[in-house]
């Protein structure tokens, strides 16, 4: 995936992902997050990459 090729709302799509795996796993919120945090977490990124496809 060439990551200058995706448009500017793909762009924001991946960075906010990355961002909330980071300050999900890097802040003390005093909950313990799994991996089926990160799934849900991706599952929503991917639906809004679909809603993406259809603007």
């Amino acid at each position: 995936m060439n990551l200058f090729r995706l448009n500017i709302w793909r762009k924001i799509i991946l960075v906010v992902f990355a961002l909330s795996l980071v300050l999900m796993f890097g802040i003390d919120w005093g909950y313990h997050f799994h991996i089926g945090h990160v799934v849900r977490i991706a599952v929503g990124m991917a639906a809004f990459w679909l809603v993406v496809d259809r603007l």
